[in-house]
């Protein structure tokens, strides 16, 4: 692979990062919810989780999912809980109008998807898809975090690669997968 290859990639996953964000935007307006919050709630859906492993899947500071959480349960969307058989623990689930939002979210995005991709064949989408997540692995990876925000610490043990846990040998990692000493701490979510 050439440096003018490296770039050409470079570019296209900035373009994808662009499109993602317009369509987070369009999905936020849509739905009146932050993006952050949706993709809180997206991960909820699979059932209740610490805001520490929220966090984790989001690649931000828990202080961050902390105030995302609270911004949701203030909307009645989620609900904080300590379960009685661990009262250290505090785990956020959502509500029955979490769920509710949740199901229009996930609505919302089909029909944005189904719209967007009309004239994809579904081996032009299963391609997309394919080459999507390895570049993501790769990246993931790289940086030594688990690729994709649904995954789980058991979906990242099974999968090639380094482990999430480890940074790579060949490089430093920094204290947070995507915040270095020298740059802000930005909410990506």
């Amino acid at each position: 692979m050439t440096t003018s290859d490296h770039l050409s990639l470079i570019r296209a996953i900035e373009d994808m990062a662009r499109a993602q964000r317009d369509t987070g935007a369009w999905l936020s307006r849509e739905l009146g919810c932050g993006r952050g919050g949706i993709t809180v709630v997206r991960l909820l859906g699979s059932g209740p989780r610490q805001v520490g492993e929220l966090a984790h899947l989001l690649r931000v500071d828990v202080s961050v999912a902390s105030r995302q959480v609270a911004a949701l349960v203030d909307a009645g969307l989620v609900e904080r809980d300590v379960p009685a058989d661990d009262r250290r623990l505090r785990t956020v689930a959502l509500t029955d109008a979490g769920r509710r939002f949740a199901a229009r979210a996930t609505e919302a995005t089909l029909g944005l998807a189904a719209a967007v991709f009309a004239d994809w064949s579904p081996a032009e989408l299963d391609e997309a898809t394919g080459q999507i997540r390895k570049v993501a692995s790769a990246i993931a990876d790289h940086h030594g975090a688990t690729a994709g925000t649904a995954g789980t610490t058991a979906d990242a043990a099974s999968r090639p690669g380094p482990s999430p846990a480890r940074p790579s040998p060949t490089r430093t990692a920094p204290t947070h997968p995507h915040r270095t000493a020298t740059s802000p701490e930005r909410e990506i979510a």
